[in-house]
Parts: structure tokens; sequence; C-alpha cells
């Protein structure tokens, strides 16, 4: 009886039942956590739950019994632990919000017959960071708000081509079409050929690249159906999933992650996962190839080292601000590490890079950059372990054609929302360890 959930509907939000306790009373409030509408949250009656302090209290007691004073310090750890436990069962676990780094055992399923490859890893255990992109909207927008344990079951999410509109669906005359599609090819516009090219199921592309398919030939009044829609427009899917892990670190979005000398973490990120920065041209090719990358839980583009505050796309191409093209991206150190990234990071620009830029190798440092701020390429270090494994992968490598920059990270100012996953929503894969040909003309 679920309402259907699509990137049409982001404010609904249903998952499974979870506990609070209640501020003004003994009691605990159970309720399913709903986000809108309204009229949903109306509709749930809170049960109170009576909570008994003296029964949880009996873990605590203290052994008075004169016997038992020699173990009284062993007594006093167990009572501790006990406490400790006890004050983690009552103490909620953080709900997911944006910029969170999340762990779910997800399984989502084709409904109402096809959908096309998937662009994305649709089945077993995935982490991202929560509203970074990757994976559906659809869900990310489920995630958010869960804790670690809640499940979700069967909830349908749009598959990425949206529902289907109606006001995509027109009628044109049949001679009216005709004349189009004669001016369109001019050397083939004989009657017989154009009759052959208007028949129902024919897909047609129309003046301005819009394509569309035709539905309808209604032969009693000389009309003709035309869809707009995209082929899987209303396709969707059966979503699933378990929250295994919610992990809370400042804010990634702020972009406040500049290398603090000493700082043996990355901003104080959770243990295992630390954040690297790059600069490799057009961000676009950069962000999916990193995205494919097995470890990767989050990429962002945008714009860094520069000499202004909230630098625009216009701005940072017109070479004023000296702001470089650059890729943050979050990463699991357990499963890939640093140098595995600076690896990858020089393997892109080897396939990206061609020998008439070699000019830019006699550039002195003190030249103009108007035309190359932008595209410059650079690592910019978070910790001091970044910058030793930097330096020594550069000596190393065939630094010498990309002239790559070594610097300190410094504020990182989020690209426009168009930018982010471009070649994602282009229709190009980020699976995990894709090995597709990454087509960017950018």
């Amino acid at each position: 009886q679920l309402e259907r959930f699509s990137v049409a509907m982001p404010n609904l939000h249903l998952t499974n039942h979870f506990i609070q306790r209640s501020t003004s009373t003994t009691s605990y409030m159970r309720y399913p956590r709903v986000k809108n509408p309204s009229s949903l949250r109306q509709s749930v009656e809170p049960k109170m739950i009576p909570y008994d302090d003296e029964n949880d209290a009996e873990i605590f007691t203290m052994i008075t019994d004169e016997s038992a004073k020699q173990s009284r310090s062993q007594d006093s750890n167990q009572s501790d632990e006990a406490l400790s436990k006890a004050n983690r069962a009552q103490t909620p676990t953080p709900a997911a919000a944006q910029g969170d780094i999340v762990k779910i055992d997800l399984r989502m399923t084709p409904e109402n017959g096809w959908v096309a490859e998937p662009l994305f890893d649709t089945h077993g255990i995935v982490t991202f960071v929560l509203g970074w992109g990757n994976y559906l909207p659809g869900l990310h927008q489920l995630v958010e708000g869960c804790r670690a344990g809640d499940e979700v079951q069967n909830i349908s999410v749009d598959a990425g081509w949206g529902e289907r509109r109606n006001d995509l669906i027109f009628q044109v005359p049949y001679d009216k079409l005709s004349q189009i599609l004669a001016r369109q090819s001019p050397e083939s516009s004989t009657y017989s050929s154009i009759s052959g090219r208007i028949k129902v199921g024919a897909s047609l592309t129309l003046p301005g690249n819009i394509d569309v398919m035709i539905k309808e030939i209604r032969d009693q009044d000389s009309l003709v159906i035309l869809d707009a829609n995209p082929p899987l427009a209303g396709s969707s899917y059966s979503c699933s999933f378990r929250v295994l892990e919610v992990l809370s670190p400042p804010p990634l979005q702020s972009g406040r992650m500049e290398y603090s000398p000493g700082d043996c973490s990355t901003a104080n990120s959770p243990a295992e996962y630390e954040i690297a920065t790059f600069a490799l041209g057009c961000f676009w090719g950069a962000e999916l190839a990193f995205l494919r990358q097995p470890g990767v839980v989050g990429t962002q583009v945008g714009y860094t080292q520069g000499t202004t505050q909230f630098p625009t796309y216009e701005q940072v191409s017109a070479g004023k601000t000296k702001h470089r093209e650059a890729l943050m991206v979050v990463y699991d150190a357990s499963v890939v590490s640093y140098d595995d990234l600076m690896c990858l990071a020089v393997e892109r620009l080897e396939q990206t890079v061609s020998p008439m830029e070699l000019h830019q190798l006699f550039q002195h440092d003190d030249d103009e950059e108007e035309e190359t701020s932008q595209y410059k390429y650079g690592f910019f270090f978070h910790t001091d372990a970044q910058r030793a494994s930097a330096t020594e992968f550069l000596d190393v490598s065939k630094n010498g054609r990309f002239g790559i920059e070594l610097l300190p990270a410094s504020v990182f100012y989020k690209a426009e929302e168009d930018h982010q996953q471009y070649l994602l929503k282009g229709g190009q894969s980020a699976k995990k360890g894709s090995k597709e040909t990454i087509r960017c003309f950018g």
C-alpha cells in the first residue's frame, strides 16, 4: 500500500520502525519515520511503551556481601561495562544526512519489464557519500534519514528517465509531417520514401534534434500522434536495502579540507576513509575514471588553488581567477591506496594529453597562465603522508611530460550541479571496475 516513490516525489520517505527516547516522559515513542506528506504523519499514532527505571537499574546494583569485597575492582569494571552497553543501547545511532558515508546491502530489480543495462552497481554491498551523486537520485532520497540496521523493502524508484509526460505526446497533420521530412532529406523526398518512414513504431528526429516515436496514425482525420518521451520513461526499479553503517565526518560539502602541517588524518574523516584532490585537465572524464575505481566512495568536481572566493565556471574559463578544474575524491584506504589513485591519475593523463601540449614544459613560472590555469595538472596533498607519497611518486614517474604541480590542498569550491557526474548522466557506465572507453569531448 506504499505510495510510488520516484524522483518526482522527493519528499516521501518511508522506512521501517525505529525507537526514540521521549525527552518529556519516561517512555519510548515507537513510530514509522515518515517525511511528508503531512497527512501520513497525522495518521500515525505513537505507542507508549513503559520504561522501568528500577528494573534497568538492577544491572548496576553493587554487591554488598562482605565475601565479595575482594573482587570489588573486577565487579566495578563489569558494572562500568554494563553501564556503557546500556548507554549505547539507549543512544540512537546517527541518521544518515547529506555528506555522510553510508554502506548498504543493496538489491535493485527492474519493474514493469525491461530496463537498459544499468550504469551503476545494483546488487551487493555498496558505499557512497550521501548526496554526492552516483547511483539513482531516488536511492539517495530513500537512504537519507535512515540509521544502521534500518531496512527498506520493495520501494519503487525511478530508473533515471523520469515519468511519462502527457504534454510530450502531441498530434500533427500527416501532410505537415511529410513536408518536414521532405525538407530534411531532399534527396529522398518521393512520396513512397516519405510514406515508408511514417508508420507506427517508427522513430524520427525532428528539427531541433527532437527524437519522437510514432504512436498512432489516425486515417479518419489524417493525424499522426507523436511521442517525445524517452523510450524508457516511466521505467523503474524495485529497491530494497539494509543499512550497514552510517559514518558522519565533518561536513564535506563546505570544501574546507585544506592541508594542515603535522595532521596525520584527512580532515578528521573516519579512520578508514581519506580525501584526495587532483587536477587532471577537464574534470568530466577524470571524475568518471575515479567513480569506476573500487574503494572510491564519493567524488565531486570543482575549482581550487585560485585567488577568488566562490568562482563560477564562466569565471574560471575566462582565466581570471587562476583556479584549476579539480576533482575531490573520498576513498576507503583499506581498499585502495593513495598510490593507487595517483597511478590512476597518471593513467588518465596518458590517455588524454596530446603531444602538442609539450610546449607547456617550456613555460616559466612567471609566464601568464590566463589560458592554461583552468586545465593545469596538480596533486594537492591533504596530509604530510600524502605529500611524502606524492613527492616520491612524481620523482620516479614520467612527470616530465605532464608538469604535475605538487601543492598543499586549499579551499575546494564545488562546481555547478550540471558538471557533477556529467558523463554518467550522459549515459556512460560508472560501475566499479568498468573498462569501457571514456568518451569526453570537453
